[in-house]
């Protein structure tokens, strides 16, 4: 079946190369070739799989009243594809940041990159793909799980390093609490209801009457769970740490596919499980979330000294301007979230996503240990490599929402969003936490170009990750210009 093709896919070269690994048949770097081989394989095939006018449903249970709990486990629809290429292109981007890692000098508390490394994020990014056509709370829970239990792993890789298994048992600790508080949600809806399916959920409960109290309470703690995936306030407190002390690609992939992933079944559940009708519950909620997010993330990222807990910080502040088109809700007879929003988000993810993983790209390769992870590090960075200052220029001008950069474009569309549903007060919030955003990114920039370097060692980057480079900031640059065209592309 090709609408499944991506998970299968990137399953069955995962265990293939995992075997091979095992047996001494293959080396490590030639692990990481075959595993973007196969995520370009399978990006080629999500391509091509057609999507039709009205979503697609797969696992259907025959026995199920029409119209209900029978539309099935697993949905194909353009949403569904976007997120699969996005997931897709950013694991390949995360691979390829791991196979520059790998060649970087390493420290004496730092354990060298293994075949393991580049085949756990193949597992992750199966587990994504399945998120993004989850269409029952079973298949959403398993497959959330698949990319947490894996997260788990990955953060901790660093074993010999103190600051990696802090990150690791925070990670682990805090992230149990948040799947507790989601399978106790998930028990309350579904319990109700009668049914773990979104269809059989929103046949139900999307009505003129209020949500019944156990019900909303239920989705209240699932708004919990999906918090701690997108690190919004007060969710957030794993964030700094597990940045910090994480591999910088497994930091890029929680930065970037951990967020994306969290938006996507938290929009999903507002839309097929939840109608209008629900947004009395989750709408102040997600407002006053937004609003918390917006402020604490961006000031608190203006008094970091770690280039790490400052994009960590900074992406608390993301998830803020996210949930701000999250918000375009509660109209009668729509759906729970306004196709303007829906628009707004995956658009905002697509430039987060270049502009975040070309940052995390140069740090990748200027800060290979934990103690050049120091803002101070990248002072003068123009005179050891102009290549990696400009890219790393571009992506932070891009995430304070500078234009023609492609994050304005991102922001822009969060704020028409805003006051086209009438959230003044988050847009006066967002307004000045962008105000914010510019202090600690231009302060970066500043120590690029106008501070003198601490070493004047070249920095050696290689001739393919120069044209990645050099393809990002074109992106970057050209989505700011073409906007219209980059938001007809994401729809």
């Amino acid at each position: 079946m090709p609408y499944l093709a991506p998970e299968i896919i990137l399953t069955a070269l995962a265990i293939v190369l995992l075997l091979l690994e095992a047996y001494g048949a293959i080396s490590a770097r030639s692990v990481g070739i075959w595993s973007l081989v196969g995520i370009a394989v399978a990006i080629v095939v999500t391509l091509f799989t057609e999507v039709g006018a009205e979503p697609m449903y797969f696992w259907t249970d025959p026995n199920a009243a029409e119209g209900t709990a029978g539309k099935g486990l697993y949905m194909w629809d353009a949403t569904a594809r976007f997120y699969k290429l996005f997931f897709l292109g950013t694991t390949g981007l995360v691979i390829w940041m791991s196979m520059e890692s790998a060649a970087q000098p390493v420290g004496p508390k730092t354990q060298p990159i293994r075949a393991e490394f580049y085949i756990l994020p193949l597992f992750v990014a199966a587990g994504m793909c399945l998120l993004a056509s989850a269409a029952d709370f079973m298949v959403l829970f398993v497959s959330l799980e698949l990319v947490t239990i894996t997260f788990y792993i990955l953060v901790a890789y660093q074993r010999e390093s103190a600051t990696a298994l802090e990150a690791g048992v925070k990670y682990l600790i805090l992230g149990g609490l948040a799947t507790a508080f989601l399978v106790m949600g998930i028990a309350y809806v579904a319990g109700f209801a009668g049914t773990t399916s979104f269809a059989g959920i929103i046949a139900k409960y999307n009505t003129p009457d209020h949500l019944p109290v156990a019900v909303a309470l239920g989705l209240l703690m699932i708004l919990v769970g999906f918090g701690f995936k997108i690190a919004s306030v007060p969710f957030h407190l794993w964030a700094p740490d597990v940045y910090q002390g994480a591999p910088t690609p497994i930091t890029a992939f929680l930065s970037v596919g951990s967020k994306a992933a969290g938006f996507i079944v938290l929009v999903r559940v507002l839309n097929e499980a939840f109608g209008p009708t629900a947004y009395a519950t989750w709408g102040p909620a997600l407002t006053a979330i937004a609003g918390c997010s917006l402020v604490l993330g961006n000031f608190a990222a203006m008094h970091q000294r770690n280039i790490k807990r400052m994009l960590a910080y900074s992406g608390v502040g993301h998830s803020g301007f996210i949930l701000m088109a999250v918000l375009s809700g509660g109209v009668p007879d729509g759906p729970g979230i306004a196709q303007a929003g829906m628009t707004a988000v995956a658009v905002y993810l697509a430039t987060y996503f270049l502009a975040s993983l070309t940052a995390f790209l140069v740090i990748t390769i200027v800060s290979p240990t934990p103690e050049e992870e120091s803002i101070r590090s990248y002072n003068g960075l123009w005179q050891r490599s102009p290549l990696l200052a400009a890219a790393l220029a571009a992506s932070l001008i891009s995430l304070a929402g500078i234009p023609p950069f492609a994050g304005f474009v991102g922001k822009l569309g969060a704020f028409v969003v805003a006051l086209q549903f009438h959230h003044y007060g988050l847009f006066f919030i967002a307004a000045i936490s962008a105000v914010a955003g510019l202090y600690y990114y231009l302060g970066v920039v500043k120590a690029m170009f106008w501070s003198e370097p601490l070493e004047v060692t070249p920095i050696q980057v290689s001739v393919p990750t120069q044209v990645l480079l050099t393809i990002l900031i074109f992106l970057l640059i050209a989505t700011g210009l073409c906007m219209e065209v980059f938001a007809w592309l994401v729809r």
